[in-house]
């Protein structure tokens, strides 16, 4: 059944029941939100009876494959993965933009910086205040002549349309405007996202981090990590952005959609995934390896710590050799996505009795959305991959992946920053939530791939 109709099909009593006050979570929603996890749910069912009819990898031979790739001598593993390639150039210049509104004001002085060429890859843009900022900011560049190209995600692009009126309209303007749009679906893997984030500038400069083109990113409400950078390192990442602008126009021709699932160039310091590789997920290979690998220190901020099992024995497992394991993360009330919260809170339960560290970001809509690894003080992994069921199973994702001693320093004042300002974990509050969210553990058994 096309998106659309289901959407509409599972609308429908969703928003009868709005209005008759049941349950109080969702006589709370708008009528778009109604709308929009209507379309969620229409993909998890859609994706899910994909992915059984195709016969995918369970998760236990994903994860087989994932301990022997990062077993054995963890170190040369790691090397491997972000060895002497993976090293940003002395000649790069980096700068991380924690405040929503500062980075919103550093893109924009990016678009105006530009003389030849903007390209953005993104998971979504919204057509709220910063959508149509962005849109008016990319136009002005066309008009100055810049090349200017923006690869959302397809599915995404229609889940906003159920959430917030005017999308379609706002991407209609930047088209008519010289902005060269493509919406990411592979036809033969049509559950398959977008959810890489970059930004290239003249090939020389280039944004990467967690936010998507919305007004939730700009607030302060939302904790967040942009990484400018200018000089050398930037020439590949603008090669692979190249790759998947191609690749994409593959997806988007009927019966043409085959190159759009394979694995495109990787182009050191960064590494690319697409689902197709689940197995060899190379993100997930470099943080196994790497934290096999810890002697000193592992900190881990991540929005969705969903608890895969090679992930929590290797967290558990450096605590238990003496390092110091940090994980920071949301709580069940900052997480955005609650339904996931069961898989959260069961894997916290088990690295605190491994001896780990665990702070929580606390409040309703405070949420928690960076996604990086720091080890030793020097392995880092930063960029979109949120190392959870959904990146890996659904998700396109580049993360810049180097031994970096400048970029870890860095990354370690943000972390602490966040870390002062969470509350730490106990195994007894852990415990005591499991035990009054029973009905959550049904959901985790039946859509894992969605957390």
């Amino acid at each position: 059944m096309p998106p659309a109709l289901l959407t509409a099909a599972l609308a429908t009593p969703l928003l009868a029941l709005r209005r008759l006050g049941r349950p109080p979570a969702l006589a709370s929603l708008g009528e778009g939100e109604v709308r929009s996890y209507a379309a969620g749910i229409a993909y998890m069912l859609q994706a899910r009876l994909w992915a059984l009819l195709r016969g995918a990898p369970g998760w236990r031979e994903v994860h087989r494959a994932w301990r022997q790739a990062s077993g054995g001598d963890a170190a040369q593993r790691r090397d491997a993965l972000a060895g002497e390639q993976h090293r940003l150039h002395a000649d790069d210049r980096i700068e991380l933009v924690a405040d929503g509104a500062a980075g919103f004001a550093r893109r924009e002085a990016l678009y105006e910086g530009a003389a030849r060429s903007i390209d953005i890859a993104s998971y979504y843009l919204q057509s709220d205040a910063t959508g149509r900022a962005t849109v008016r900011a990319l136009l002005g560049a066309v008009r100055r002549g810049v090349r200017v190209r923006l690869l959302v995600d397809r599915f995404m692009t229609f889940k906003k349309t159920q959430e917030v009126e005017g999308l379609p309209a706002l991407l209609a303007e930047a088209v008519a405007g010289g902005i060269a749009l493509r919406q990411w679906h592979d036809p033969q893997r049509p559950y398959d996202s977008n959810h890489r984030k970059m930004i290239i500038v003249d090939g020389a400069a280039a944004l990467v981090g967690g936010r998507n083109f919305a007004d939730h990113y700009r607030g302060d409400a939302w904790r967040d990590l942009d990484l400018v950078l200018h000089g050398p390192s930037v020439a590949p990442l603008a090669r692979l952005f190249e790759a998947v602008w191609v690749a994409a126009a593959a997806g988007a021709a009927e019966g043409s959609g085959a190159a759009i699932g394979r694995a495109v160039p990787q182009v050191a310091p960064w590494l690319d995934h697409t689902p197709a590789g689940v197995l060899a997920d190379p993100m997930m290979r470099f943080a196994l390896a790497a934290i096999g690998a810890a002697s000193r220190s592992v900190e881990l901020e991540l929005a969705y710590f969903v608890a895969h099992e090679p992930l929590v024995e290797a967290l558990a497992a450096a605590a238990r050799r003496g390092v110091a394991v940090r994980l920071l993360t949301n709580s069940a009330a900052s997480n955005d996505l609650p339904f996931a919260t069961w898989t959260t809170y069961e894997g916290l339960r088990r690295i605190l009795e491994g001896g780990c560290a665990v702070h929580l970001r606390r409040g309703k809509g405070r949420t928690l959305h960076c996604k990086y690894l720091v080890v030793d003080g020097r392995w880092v992994s930063f960029g979109s991959h949120n190392l959870d069921y959904f990146s890996p199973r659904f998700c396109c994702e580049t993360n810049l992946v180097v031994d970096d001693a400048r970029l870890a320093r860095e990354l370690l004042a943000f972390f602490d920053s966040g870390w002062s300002e969470a509350m730490a974990a106990t195994p007894a509050e852990v415990q005591q939530w499991l035990q009054g969210a029973t009905r959550l553990r049904w959901f985790d058994r039946a859509f894992r791939d969605f957390q």
